[in-house]
């Protein structure tokens, strides 16, 4: 499995690591929040393993943001212990919770039954059409041949509605609901930004590649998803 490390302790942070690649799996050592989401933008990773204390942004917030947009499986290694907290971690959107002082051998036998178990999550970088659209949504980031172009509010809201529900067909009626929220927008305006969607993607609407009109129903997305980067 591909860890992703995020712990200040450098002895604990080297400890995980070593056992943890004596096991199999492959591990990206982080010591704060901002470098573990530096990372979770450009890489995918099966399991997150993080302290609570760290030296940039609690841990609770860390998995506020990551939650937005995966269920990747977060496992927590803190040493707070108060039961309170704990379940406070886990309405957050954790995993697991591992008291300090740990077992190292637990923890690897946790990750071996979680290897056998896990389950396909959400990734953090989507990519179609063998990486030409790329879509980084925890930084609402949008790259079409690798250059980032720039969406509206609107537009980029529009494009991960569809985008996160691939071949569903949404009416403009839906459309307007799910993504705006003045109460003055009317269901034709989506044809508008459909159509600016389109041009920043390099899409055309009679032979698309990404945003498909189904006639008298909507918009549906139909990229071609990529297995790997």
């Amino acid at each position: 499995m591909k860890l992703l490390i995020v712990e200040d302790n450098l002895k604990i942070n080297d400890l995980l690591t070593q056992f943890a690649r004596q096991d199999g799996h492959h591990v990206t050592q982080t010591v704060d929040a901002e470098m573990a989401l530096r990372h979770l933008k450009t890489t995918r990773f099966d399991v997150i393993m993080t302290d609570l204390m760290l030296p940039d942004m609690q841990g609770e917030e860390l998995i506020t943001h990551i939650r937005k947009v995966s269920d990747i499986y977060i496992m927590v290694v803190s040493a707070k212990i108060d039961i309170h907290e704990r379940i406070d971690v886990f309405s957050f959107g954790a995993d697991d919770y591992i008291t300090k002082p740990f077992s190292v051998e637990e923890v690897m036998a946790k990750l071996k039954n979680l290897e056998k178990r896990i389950e396909t999550h959400k990734p953090l970088i989507h990519t179609y059409n063998d990486g030409r659209l790329k879509i980084h949504p925890l930084e609402r980031e949008v790259k079409v041949d690798n250059e980032l172009i720039e969406l509206t509010l609107h537009e980029y809201n529009i494009l991960w509605q569809l985008i996160s529900n691939r071949f569903r067909t949404f009416s403009r009626d839906q459309l307007l609901s799910t993504c705006f929220t003045e109460s003055e927008a009317f269901d034709r305006i989506i044809d508008v930004y459909v159509k600016n969607i389109r041009k920043k993607l390099k899409d055309d609407a009679i032979n698309p590649k990404y945003i498909k009109t189904v006639y008298g129903l909507g918009y549906q997305f139909i990229g071609e998803y990529d297995d790997e980067l």
